[in-house]
């Protein structure tokens, strides 16, 4: 069963790789060949798109997937009109705003490189969206060649740029690059012809669906990105461009594991929804084994951060033992956090609600504002980024009480249990060795590892024979 399901998911898990690997690739890059005032500044614009894309995320092609399949051309048609609405008006906002935002980190020249982030986001909302909707049906070969032609074309480019001695321009020619590629592969592998409708029911149930979501966006954008400029304005842009990378090495990780265990999540819980007992435990199962994977990625940041970073960035990347231990619990929560309860929500249509949990994390930026006001340093920011997540995961399990059914207080038993190994672990770290001492870290990696996997087994295969009960019984009868 189990292979079966990992096998679906390759191609998945491919596509989030690739998001998450060509940031990782961008910012090597960049680090390696600018100074950090200039790094400072790609971390700037980077995090300007990102905002834009998640303020105004309506998840559009979410809402195809909740319509009857015998519409599917229509309501696919109607989420591409939404999308080049959204295109135009964020664009605008990205124009418009673009020398404000230069002149706020006192780039005023440089004005037009933060208008040409509207740009770039105006050419994204042409993507044909029916590789993505594809994965409701487990399938995202579509999605995955799509993302290679669009993710290599931008790597490519970022490399001429560099050559060619361009600076931070060389980010936006690079996301340009990306957003034309999703544009043209996008229609070149849809098994849906691409088509603009505005005047349609599935529009309006489209806008319906999505607009929640802006208020969800908002919480996902402040969460993600307000510590970026918070750093730069109230420190300065080289101590930014050492925050970024220390930010993007946990961060990429995390976005991989909660975006491909989110797809995967709702797929088993919306195939499942009228099979009570297969439901439940698949909801049991997603409850209990999500924590552990976010706290082997948090013992993976414990004991591997200073030993791969300064080696890969360079040496100026180094952090603190504070600064390990927060971003190792903040990689932790956000995953805690973000399943089963999202897919929970949305697969509900309790869009509102997902967005209020999300709206909680927002207060990371109040958090942060007061810690850099007393003290001036990169661990200010990532504490508050941790406190933020804390008040999410609190907000998601108060407000999905109802999604949640018997699920909540597994998953808080894990949550806590999981806490427990990374605090251990914590403390273990300041007694070993400083410097790149890679075998005694790994031993320590190795055994909670091996731990984690013991407790696993004591209910994961109990709980898979009830909730896919066809593998199991086709196995036996083999």
């Amino acid at each position: 069963m189990l292979q079966a399901l990992f096998a679906q998911g390759s191609a998945l898990m491919l596509v989030y790789a690739y998001d998450v690997s060509v940031a990782f690739v961008r910012m090597l890059v960049l680090s390696r060949f600018l100074d950090l005032r200039e790094l400072g500044f790609t971390s700037l614009l980077a995090a300007t798109y990102a905002t834009l894309e998640q303020l105004t995320d309506f998840s559009l092609y979410r809402s195809v997937l909740s319509a009857p399949r015998e519409n599917y051309e229509e309501a696919l048609a109607s989420a591409h009109g939404l999308s080049v609405l959204r295109g135009l008006v964020v664009g605008g906002i990205g124009v418009a705003a673009a020398p404000l935002l230069a002149a706020a980190f006192s780039l005023g020249p440089e004005w037009p490189s933060f208008a040409a982030v509207g740009l770039i986001a105006f050419v994204r909302s042409f993507e044909n969206l029916g590789p993505r909707v594809a994965e409701r049906d487990y399938r995202y070969g579509a999605q995955a060649k799509v993302s290679t032609v669009a993710n290599g074309l931008s790597i490519a480019v970022l490399l001429v740029a560099v050559a060619l001695k361009q600076g931070h321009n060389a980010l936006i020619l690079s996301l340009l690059a990306q957003a034309f590629g999703f544009a043209a592969a996008s229609q070149v592998f849809s098994n849906a012809p691409y088509r603009l409708r505005f005047r349609s029911p599935f529009f309006q149930r489209a806008f319906k669906f999505g607009y929640p979501l802006m208020f969800n966006g908002v919480g996902l954008a402040v969460a993600a990105q307000g510590d970026r400029f918070l750093v730069g304005a109230m420190l300065d842009l080289p101590a930014l461009g050492v925050y970024s990378v220390l930010m993007l090495v946990t961060t990429a990780p995390v976005s991989i594991v909660t975006r491909g265990v989110n797809t995967l999540t709702v797929a088993l819980l919306f195939n499942a929804a009228e099979m009570k007992r297969v439901f439940e435990a698949r909801l049991q199962l997603v409850s209990r084994l999500t924590p552990l994977v976010g706290a082997f990625i948090a013992v993976g940041v414990l004991t591997l951060m200073n030993i791969v970073v300064p080696v890969v960035f360079g040496r100026s990347f180094t952090a603190s033992r504070w600064m390990i231990i927060l971003l190792a619990f903040g990689a932790f929560v956000r995953i805690a956090r973000n399943d089963p309860g999202t897919a929970l929500l949305l697969n509900e249509g309790r869009t509102k609600r997902l967005a209020l949990a999300n709206l909680a994390s927002v207060s990371a930026i109040a958090f942060s504002v007061v810690l850099l006001y007393f003290v001036k340093s990169i661990e200010s920011p990532a504490l508050g980024r941790l406190m933020g997540e804390i008040a999410g995961l609190t907000a998601i399990h108060l407000l999905g009480q109802a999604a949640f059914r018997g699920g909540a207080g597994a998953n808080l038993e894990a949550i806590s249990g999981c806490a427990a190994i990374i605090f251990v672990t914590s403390i273990m770290s300041f007694f070993m060795p400083s410097g790149a001492n890679l075998v005694p870290n790994l031993t320590l990696l190795c055994l909670c590892a091996a731990g984690m996997l013991l407790w696993a087994s004591r209910f994961a295969v109990p709980l898979a024979k009830v909730g896919f009960p066809s593998r199991f019984i086709g196995r036996q009868g083999a």
